[in-house]
Formats: structure tokens, C-alpha cells, sequence
């Protein structure tokens, strides 16, 4: 007789859990998995986004997309903001936490100064910057010219040639106070007993930062670096906001492309096929690191 209501409870136990899972599933699904694959449908049609109707080509779409030096010029572009994201604003982030660390003066001042750049929308970024680098008049070339250096003055947004760093300066300055919080956290949180042993070992501070401090703060970099690599890779709004993905198209992303694409040509059919080739791009350069991540952690926690 026991063995019943304990089967009665179990089935009723089982189902409760499977109705809490069943949500954040139909959210997975409507939210991520649905619109992938709707994507990627609509990529095999011509479809202006007007008509009624969709024209299926195949992968004609991919086949034009790949043949086209502008969509090879957006993946590069996008490869070098991955590379950038990944390296600059970490390191940025981290001396500014290292210095901020080593009890400065006016610590709350910098603080301040460091991260509120961080919190601007991007579309306020942009008009900023933009009007730090107007050709005449902007503080750039101004200040340029006062110190006796005419020649030097540059249409920073106007060359082909620095567009992208300029717009990468630009993003520096706004992201880098994410990684500086971040690192800061995982210096404040350092085990106090690990660089106290060292200092009384006679430990230099380059070996003491090398040995001690960086593999202490490893989780902060796993989160610091996956954050600026999913930024870097869906990268859009700075972009077009400053640029507009000119000139000539030479500060383009496959983002800016895609919307371009979408919106300017009505090529529905062709801009899905860039997200697809977006999201592909992605998985490829990212889903090695999360890899590594994972094997990382599981070591770390054997």
C-alpha cells in the first residue's frame, strides 16, 4: 500500500519541476530558436519585406554575399574590432584598476571619472566624439593647431585611412570603465595572504602580479573578455552613429551592412543572409573560447 501515494508523490513532484522548466524553454525557443531559423528561411528568398509574397532562390543569397568584396571588407573589419575589444579596453581596464588599487588619492574622483563614460548610451558617445573630431573647430584639431602642428590636422571621421581608430577611440573610452569595475572587484577580493607571503619570500612586484595576481583574477577576465567579444561581434550602434559606415563604406561591419542592406535596398532575403553569416562568424571565433572556458573551470574546480 506505501508504494502508491510515493509514486503519486513522485509523479506530482516530477511534473512540478517540469512545468517550472517549461517556461524558460518556450522563452528559449520563441526568443532565440524561432527567430534563427525564420532567419535563415527567409535568407533562401528574394523578399523585399513589402510584397506578399517571398520568391525562394536557395542559397543564390549566400552565393552573391560571398562574391562580394564589400562583405569581405565588413568581416575583417569586424575581425580587427574582435581583436581590439578583446585586448585594449582589458588592459586599459586593468591598469586603471591596478592604480586605483594601490590606495591613490581621490580614489571615489576616479572612480567616478573612470566608469561614468560607461553608462552613456552609445548614440551619446557618438555625438561627443563626433564633435571632438570636427575637421574645423573640433577640440582634436584645435588643440592640434595651437601647439603649432597645422599639418597634422586630420578629418578623423572623413579618412578612410583612421576612420576605424578614430571610432575605436571612441569606443575605448566608453568601455574601457566596465573592465576597470570589474577588475577592481577581483583585486579587492584578492586573498590578502597569498601577496603578503610573497612580499615576506622577497617576491619582486612583477613576479607577485605575474604568478599571483593574474591567476587570482581569472574569473574576473573570463567575464571581461566574453563580454567585449559578444560586443564586439553584434557591434553596431557606435558604428553607424558616428560613421554611418563611411566613408566609402571603409568603417563598415557586418551589423551596419545587414541594416544598410535591409532598410536602404529592401533586400530582406540578403540582409538574413549577412545575420546568418554573423551569427556563424560568431559561433566560429567565440565558441572556442567558451570551450577553453569551460575546461578551464573544470579544472580549476577538481
Amino acid at each position: 500500500m506505501p508504494l502508491l501515494p510515493t509514486l503519486s508523490a513522485r509523479r506530482q513532484r516530477n511534473l512540478t519541476y517540469g512545468l517550472f522548466l517549461l517556461l524558460p524553454v518556450i522563452l528559449f525557443v520563441a526568443s532565440y530558436l524561432y527567430p534563427i531559423f525564420y532567419t535563415f528561411n527567409l535568407s533562401l528568398h528574394d523578399w523585399d519585406g513589402l510584397s506578399p509574397r517571398q520568391r525562394f532562390v536557395g542559397l543564390d543569397n549566400y552565393t552573391s554575399l560571398l562574391s562580394q568584396p564589400r562583405f569581405h571588407h565588413a568581416v575583417l573589419n569586424n575581425i580587427a574590432w574582435l581583436a581590439f575589444c578583446l585586448v585594449v579596453p582589458s588592459l586599459a581596464g586593468l591598469g586603471l584598476a591596478l592604480l586605483v588599487d594601490g590606495k591613490l588619492r581621490g580614489e571615489s574622483l576616479f572612480k567616478l571619472a573612470f566608469f561614468v563614460p560607461y553608462i552613456f548610451m552609445p548614440v551619446a558617445v557618438a555625438a561627443i566624439w563626433r564633435w571632438l573630431y570636427l575637421p574645423d573647430g573640433g577640440l582634436f584639431n584645435t588643440v592640434i593647431a595651437k601647439l603649432g602642428f597645422p599639418e597634422q590636422m586630420q578629418n578623423w571621421l572623413g579618412d578612410p585611412a583612421i576612420v576605424n581608430l578614430s571610432v575605436m577611440l571612441a569606443a575605448l573610452w566608453s568601455g574601457t570603465g566596465f573592465a576597470f569595475i570589474v577588475f577592481l572587484a577581483g583585486l579587492r577580493n584578492l586573498p590578502y595572504e597569498y601577496l603578503e607571503a610573497a612580499r615576506v619570500d622577497g617576491a619582486s612586484r612583477w613576479s607577485i602580479f605575474w604568478h599571483i595576481i593574474i591567476p587570482q583574477l581569472w574569473p574576473s577576465t573570463i567575464l571581461v573578455v566574453g563580454i567585449f567579444g559578444i560586443d564586439a561581434m553584434r557591434l553596431f550602434d557606435i558604428v553607424w552613429s558616428m560613421t554611418g559606415g563611411g566613408p566609402s563604406r571603409a568603417s563598415e561591419v557586418l551589423a551596419t551592412q545587414l541594416y544598410d542592406v535591409a532598410f536602404g535596398q529592401f533586400k530582406m532575403g540578403m540582409a538574413s543572409a549577412i545575420g546568418i553569416c554573423q551569427l556563424l562568424l560568431a559561433a566560429l571565433l567565440i565558441l572556442p573560447y567558451i570551450i577553453y572556458i569551460t575546461r578551464r573551470v573544470e579544472e580549476l574546480s577538481e
